[in-house]
């Protein structure tokens, strides 16, 4: 069946009101106070202080850590802004934007594989740090996240950071503050030289309860970066919208945006190619029809995807809620653009599905002419004009 309107000007395009992709996206000056806050608490984040307490006790049989070395911190930002995917939360709160800042240290490791550096002893280290910073600006420090350290700026924003180990001697070589990478090499350019890339296999993520665990988020940074290339600029609007509507649908919901990225991936992959043709509304319809099946199954690390445990790691009642929403959502999409010639239920219909920032504009939506209306259309412009024959019959 042939889609019988367009509304691509609601998707992207209109200035006045907002396009549905327009009202999305946070405003410079939001983004400039996260950046600035970010620069802040760099830094107030200095170097570890030559106290046993942040060391593994049976590292102080060695010999080489009688005399504690220097840990310099470095910083890679990473999620929704790294990914360019930051898109303003419809309930403020609990909902709110969210800067990742993951703090590097360096550090050799033990014989078992483990950092030397306790985990535990590293969010105390933060912490201290950064609570003067805190109580001058006004912020609240949330001591109770699990993998990271959160500075809530205010009811709409937070700042979370992710502490990491890396190979120390990896990590002085790369005199950088911020860690970056490229999607198509291992090595990383800076001022000039080439460094070999940190290897994922040593990255690991502390957690507050004194563990560590491999994770390295600057190879999804990576894949974000590979989805870009291979499905272009299309792959970041289309998650900007599908993580618009999870946000309009559940103020709080087991649904990540990792997640939703993965999905939309997935969906890609399965039109091979044919999203090239489409339109942002069109592309969101295929998308939209797709991921019911796609919340079906589990849904791995894009990253790393021969991860044993799924990220969809949902209930059954979970599982059922987001597909039945991801069905509804279907439905809304087919309502809208196959299911209607007019103009006012076509916007009824995406408003259902996306929220009020889906602009009430009637008039830029395009309606196509049906099956019927083309056919009738092609066979009046062929069917010649009758000869008139005199006749004297009578």
């Amino acid at each position: 069946m042939k889609f019988l309107a367009s509304a691509q000007a609601l998707f992207v395009g209109s200035r006045e009101p907002k396009s549905f992709h327009q009202a999305l996206q946070t405003s410079p000056q939001t983004k400039a106070k996260l950046l600035e806050a970010r620069k802040a608490i760099r830094d107030s984040s200095g170097r570890i202080r030559k106290d046993d307490s942040y060391w593994d006790q049976t590292s102080a049989a060695h010999k080489s850590y009688r005399v504690r070395p220097d840990v310099m911190p470095k910083f890679a930002t990473q999620g929704s802004v790294a990914y360019d995917l930051l898109v303003d939360p419809v309930h403020t709160p609990p909902q709110q934007l969210d800067l990742d800042d993951g703090m590097y240290v360096g550090v050799d490791y033990l014989e078992n594989g483990q950092p030397v550096l306790v985990a535990k002893a590293l969010f105390r280290l933060v912490e201290e740090a950064v609570a003067p910073l805190c109580e001058a600006r006004g912020w609240t420090l949330d001591k109770t996240k699990e993998t990271c350290v959160r500075i809530v700026l205010d009811r709409q924003s937070h700042v979370d950071i992710p502490i990491y180990s890396a190979p120390r001697d990896r990590l002085i070589a790369m005199d950088s503050v911020e860690l970056q990478t490229r999607a198509d090499s291992v090595l990383v350019k800076k001022a000039g030289h080439h460094f070999e890339r940190l290897p994922t296999n040593k990255i690991m993520l502390a957690h507050r309860s004194g563990t560590w665990e491999h994770s390295d988020p600057l190879a999804l940074t990576d894949w974000v970066e590979a989805c870009v290339a291979r499905y272009s600029e299309a792959f970041r609007r289309s998650c900007r919208y599908f993580k618009g509507w999870r946000d309009l649908r559940w103020p709080k919901c087991c649904l990540s945006s990792i997640i939703v990225m993965a999905a939309i991936a997935e969906a890609l992959e399965e039109m091979n190619g044919a999203h090239r043709d489409l339109d942002d509304d069109q592309l969101v319809y295929e998308i939209s029809r797709r991921l019911p099946g796609i919340f079906e199954r589990d849904i791995c690390n894009p990253a790393f995807p021969g991860a044993s445990k799924a990220f969809s790691d949902w209930s059954s009642e979970e599982r059922r809620e987001i597909v039945r929403a991801a069905q509804v959502l279907a439905e809304h999409m087919h309502d809208a653009l196959k299911g209607t010639g007019v103009a006012d239920l076509v916007v009824d219909a995406l408003q259902q599905a996306f929220g009020d920032r889906i602009p009430y504009r009637p008039d830029l939506v395009k309606i196509l002419p049906s099956i019927a209306e083309t056919v009738t259309a092609e066979v009046a412009a062929i069917v010649p004009i009758p000869k008139v024959i005199p006749s004297t019959s009578g």
